[in-house]
């Protein structure tokens, strides 16, 4: 017994012995060190979030410098029953609506950055869209022309695409439409154009801004509401512009002909705009004009509306000058901010009155 209880205690001892011999592990914490460059590279990425783009002058959104260093594009668009829907006009950033002979409206639309397919119908210039194409140093692309705006083309040396000049590089006919509703363009023939009439592509320095923006999205904390925004432009209620505030979208959406949200054709979506601006414009029949065409006194001054986010605030405007923007003020006569985004400009009749619910 004590020989078993000998050897156990060998047993242990030793043990114990190989135990105290064995050294701890050191424990080491490895830190990987990122070279310096890396460092340099990321803090890059995060200042050149707009790197190789440029603020949009028509919506003060970025997009491509390129871009936004051209003159943009005034297309007018045809806002007859049988050109609806119209095509191409999604990618628009500012629209201008007034009224033309028998109390219709037509459509400027305005574009900076786009690549569209397929825009349109085109159709013929009146003399006063010339001033709204001024305002952004636009080229003005029509399809024929009244006799005052052939007229003013000449006097003013205006930069315009006429496709009953240019038709075999500038349109196509769409072949499910019927004239006059059936003349279209495109991003590429634009281009195409453009290069052939040799005009200036830049945008223009020396012109005054139109459009100044927020920084940040901003309320104008008014005490008029603009849920709702209605606009007849004439009696004939047909083209009576109406436009219903998406609080989720924060976005006006616009329906025309009786309340029929106005689509586009190729991608079956509605108009949506940030902002909206009337200017009460002085307008009248030509005297002697068989046709019933009008005229209007846009180098001069009035009074008008901003409206945004479900608001309204009451503006004035001014233009002293073919080439010279026309500029809004808001209620301090300080210059007028604008949220970012597009727009819908109504040049509306001052002798009638719009509806803000």
């Amino acid at each position: 017994m004590k020989k078993i209880f000998l050897v156990l205690l060998i047993i242990t001892m030793a043990f114990v012995g190989c135990g105290k011999n064995e050294e701890p592990e050191e424990q080491i914490d490895i830190v990987e060190e990122v070279p310096e460059d890396v460092i340099e590279e990321e803090e890059e990425e995060e200042i050149d979030e707009f790197e190789g783009m440029a603020m949009n002058p028509l919506t003060g959104l970025y997009i491509d410098e390129e871009a936004a260093n051209r003159r943009p594009i005034g297309i007018m668009i045809n806002n007859h029953g049988g050109a609806i829907p119209q095509s191409g006009i999604m990618q628009a950033d500012v629209f201008y609506e007034t009224v033309v002979e028998g109390g219709i409206t037509r459509l400027l639309a305005l574009y900076q950055d786009f690549d569209s397919e397929k825009i349109g119908p085109i159709r013929s210039a009146r003399h006063y869209f010339l001033e709204y194409a001024f305002d952004h140093d636009a080229i003005y692309v029509h399809h024929g022309q009244s006799p005052q705006a052939q007229a003013a083309f000449s006097q003013l040396n205006t930069p315009n695409f006429n496709g009953m000049t240019w038709g075999g590089i500038m349109n196509f006919i769409d072949s499910t439409r019927v004239a006059p509703n059936s003349t279209y363009t495109s991003y590429e023939r634009l281009m195409n154009t453009w290069e052939e009439t040799g005009y200036r592509q830049e945008i223009s320095e020396d012109l005054e801004p139109k459009f100044r923006f927020y920084e940040e999205e901003t309320d104008l904390n008014s005490d008029i509401v603009a849920n709702e925004v209605t606009l007849p432009f004439s009696g004939n209620t047909t083209y009576t512009s109406n436009f219903s505030y998406d609080e989720d979208l924060k976005l006006y959406k616009r329906y025309h002909r009786g309340g029929q949200p106005h689509i586009e054709r190729e991608t079956e979506e509605q108009l949506e705009f940030k902002n909206i601006i009337v200017q009460y414009t002085s307008t009248w029949l030509i005297p002697g004009d068989t046709a019933g065409r009008l005229d209007q006194d846009l180098i001069s001054n009035g009074k008008g509306y901003y409206i945004t986010n479900g608001e309204a605030i009451e503006i004035t405007w001014e233009k002293t000058a073919h080439r010279s923007a026309t500029q809004y003020y808001d209620e301090e006569g300080n210059e007028l901010l604008m949220n970012k985004g597009k727009t819908w400009i109504a040049v509306f009749p001052d002798n009638r009155e719009i509806i803000l619910e």
